[in-house]
């Protein structure tokens, strides 16, 4: 198996998807830079802060941080789908 193979479903190795590297790494850095942001806020500028304006903080930050892996995920995610010849998962009752 090669470096950039990988199993999916039955253990059969394919290639890597293209664009699945670079993904990773930014959606690593995003999550290292807002762990780096909560630590710097906390230690240094919640003390300026209520409690309310500390909690909307930090779900501001969580929405910053959804705005910038939400759709690089998403897209990655349909392009994805078209590649593999797989369309959306639909679970179907049996009757």
């Amino acid at each position: 198996m090669l470096k950039d193979d990988f199993l999916i479903g039955d253990n059969m190795p394919e290639k890597m998807p293209p664009g699945l590297a670079s993904r990773v790494v930014v959606s690593i850095v995003v999550g290292v830079a807002w762990l780096v942001f909560l630590i710097i806020f906390l230690a240094f500028y919640a003390n300026n802060f209520n409690v309310y304006q500390n909690i909307a903080i930090f779900l501001a930050s969580v929405l910053v941080v959804g705005a910038i892996l939400g759709p690089m995920w998403v897209y990655w995610g349909i392009k994805s789908v078209e590649r593999w010849g797989r369309g959306p998962a639909r679970r179907r009752r049996k009757r």
